[in-house]
Order: C-alpha cells, then structure tokens, then sequence
C-alpha cells in the first residue's frame, strides 16, 4: 500500500483538495478507500478520471440534493433534475481538468524527496497534572501508543513521577512531553530545567534506574516539545527563539538522547515565525528534529480550501520546510480536534466531529509527502457539559465517560498507527 501510494499520490492530493472525499464517520481506515479509487484514475488514463470524477460528482450532487429535499415537501419538479445533471456535468468538467493540470506539472516540483520521517503515529492528548483511576483506566482502554502530556517548568522536575510511573505500568503509553505551556519564562531556568528533565525521564535517566521493572527501552521520554502555542501567550517569534535558543545549544552539546520538537505557526502563505527562528538562530537544522504545528479550524470540514484549511497549512509548512533546507525533517500535528459544545459555527455535532477527525486522519495516512509522523487528537475527555464553552467539550468521552461517535473512529486508528 505504501508504494501505491507513493505512485499515486499527485493524483490523490488533488482529489482530496477538490473536497470529494466520501463523509462516512463509520472508520478511521480510509486512505485505502482513497488509494483504490486514485489507482484506477491512474490506470484508466483519461478514462479513469473521467469515470472517478463522474462518480464523485454524482456523489456531491445527491448529498446536496438529500439535504435540500428534507425541507422540501412538494415532488421534484423536472428543471431541478435538469439543473442537477448539469451541476454533475460541471464538477466532473472541473475535477477532470484539475487532474489534466496536476499531471502536466513540470517534473522537477514533484521530484523532492519524501521526509525521512518514522512510521506514523496517533496519539492522544494527556492534559496536563495527576491522573485520577478513573482516567488511568480510560487512558488504558483506548489504548494509545503515545500519549502527549504537559510540565509546567515552574514546578519541580520530579512533580509528575506519578504520571510516568502509571504510563508504564498501567496504561502502557509512551509519553511525548510537552515541556511548558504559552510562556516559557527566563531563558537560563528554562535551558536548566529541561536538561533536568531530560536526565531523570530520558534515555538512560534517574527515574528509569530508579524503577528498574519498567521497560524503560519502550517508554523512556524520547520526544519533547518546547512549549505549547507561544504565539497565543505573550511571545513574540523573537522572544521564542531566544528563550529556546540555549536548551537546543546545551542538548546538542551535551548528546543528550532525546529528539526535540519546535513549535511553528502557519496560517495562509505566511511562516513568518519559522522564518524568524532561523533568521536568529544559527545552524538551526543540526539543533531540532521536527516543526510542531496545530491546525485546527473550527467547526470546519478539514478538506475545505481556505487560508485556514488544515490541509493547505500543512502544505505551506512542508514547503517552506524545504526551502529552509529542513525538507527531510517531519511534521508532528501535536493537537488537532473539534468541540462539539453548543458554542455556534465553531462547534460541530458528535457525528460531524467523528467524520472531520476521520477525514484529517485519512488525509495524513494517504500523504506520506506531508512527513506527518505524528498526529495527537485533542483530546480524551470533555471537561464540561451542555456548555457553550469551546473548550471544555472536544472529548472523544463525554465528562460522564460514555462515548462519542469519534471514540471509535480514532480508537481504531489508534490501533493502525502506533509508530
């Protein structure tokens, strides 16, 4: 299925730009649905597109037209038959024409190398602070590989050792760290306090010698992620990599064995805070393994083209990543979710959160040009309930533990992306 996909892969881009995916909610295993139907555009030359658009066209017309025909109580009238047949015609016309357009691309924009990225993961958000029994068992029976979860530099190096302990004894998860949240605070704490962190949870760390039942070969912390969404804080591109500046020097010097992840922000075509990262810190490249990134757009089919569509800001991060010369390093989506409190066009229904959490899924699986190695969904739980609060309901669990459409989607995917 890999090289399949690898063969097909400007065709499927395209098909999955032009927002014809099929909106079942029902599975999370959806990129060999889109490889299959690529494969025989591909196969057929001309023919083939012809007939996969004209059947993805039919599809979209008679989605619109069911919606529109449960408010409509008098029969069909024969022009909005005429009027659908033409709107098929249409979209078939521009799907076909799009595909014509992505073939004749000249060969050397499709000739960079795919990132050297690791096999892709799906990973769950862990909050941030103690696990209760209830959760501990929550966590255990979702059954994530990785779980990312958040330290507050503030607080002790060793405040969370609970949270490690019951990772690798009970819920068996490997923990990204999420190291800090919107604010990093003084620079020479921060450098101070990771280095810490890395050398009581990483590779070879206290906490494991400490503990040696665990199986500190399969969940010792081997992935960080300095800070969480900075640019919604109070730091600027500038601050952020000058606060970052010396824990990447002081990692790189010392060998500590751990793979760090930087955070980025793209939003349109502008990458102005990865720009500036590398404009202030030098030989960047040798300091970072991966570029975070949080693509959500609210209440929002993911595969809609807009400046805030996930899939075109993943593109622009890859793009750019290349002409920074990071082309061969991967993406992590360290949180993507949607809410599904009553909180108005942000929000969307359980069934509509399932589908968009399965649609960007799929997406990630079938497009190995995006080097996504990881892609944690936010997140387990809701924190609240009948809330318009955004930010208390985007659980795969409502807060009373029952499940939503979603959990089954990701949990299966969970299950075919572990790493």
């Amino acid at each position: 299925m890999v090289s399949l996909l690898k063969r097909v892969l400007p065709v499927a881009l395209v098909l999955a730009s032009f927002c014809f995916a099929s909106t079942s909610p029902a599975s999370a295993q959806r990129a060999p649905q889109l490889g299959s139907a690529v494969a025989v555009a591909q196969a057929g030359g001309a023919g083939g597109k012809a007939a996969v658009c004209a059947r993805l066209a039919k599809r979209k017309v008679l989605r619109s037209s069911a919606t529109a025909s449960r408010t409509r109580t008098a029969p069909k009238p024969p022009a909005a038959s005429r009027r659908m047949k033409r709107r098929v015609r249409v979209l078939r016309r521009h799907c076909i024409d799009r595909l014509h357009r992505r073939s004749k691309t000249p060969a050397s924009s499709q000739s960079v190398a795919l990132p050297a990225t690791g096999l892709l993961t799906v990973a769950i958000d862990g909050g941030h602070g103690g696990w209760d029994e209830t959760e501990i068992a929550e966590r255990k029976a979702l059954g994530a590989a990785v779980t990312r979860h958040e330290w507050d530099p503030s607080d002790p190096v060793d405040a969370q050792d609970d949270v490690v302990l019951s990772a690798a004894a009970e819920i068996h998860t490997r923990i990204h760290a999420l190291l800090g949240g919107n604010e990093l605070g003084d620079a020479t704490h921060y450098r101070e306090w990771v280095v810490a962190f890395i050398r009581r949870y990483g590779p070879g760390g206290d906490f494991w010698s400490a503990h040696p039942e665990l199986d500190s070969s399969r969940y010792a912390i081997a992935t960080i992620e300095l800070g969480n969404e900075p640019y919604f804080g109070e730091m600027s591109a500038a601050d952020y990599a000058d606060t970052v500046r010396p824990t990447l020097e002081e990692i790189h010097r010392l060998g500590l064995p751990v793979k760090v992840i930087l955070d980025s922000r793209v939003y349109g075509k502008d990458t102005s805070w990865m720009d500036t990262l590398y404009q202030r810190i030098p030989d960047l490249n040798s300091l970072f393994y991966a570029f975070a990134d949080h693509p959500y757009w609210y209440g929002h089919d993911p595969a809609e083209v807009s400046p805030a569509g996930p899939f075109g800001r993943i593109e622009t991060l890859r793009r750019r990543m290349i002409e920074q010369g990071a082309g061969s390093k991967p993406i992590f989506i360290t949180e993507y979710g949607e809410s599904t409190a009553d909180c108005g066009e942000e929000c969307v229904s359980e069934e509509t959160q399932a589908q968009h959490l399965g649609e960007m899924i799929s997406a990630v699986a079938a497009n190995p040009r995006w080097g996504v190695e990881m892609l944690s969904l936010y997140q387990l739980q809701d924190r609240g309930t009948d809330s318009s609060d955004r930010e208390l309901q985007f659980g795969l669990l409502r807060e009373d533990g029952t499940e939503k459409p979603a959990y089954s989607v990701v949990q299966a995917a969970i299950q075919q992306y572990r790493g």
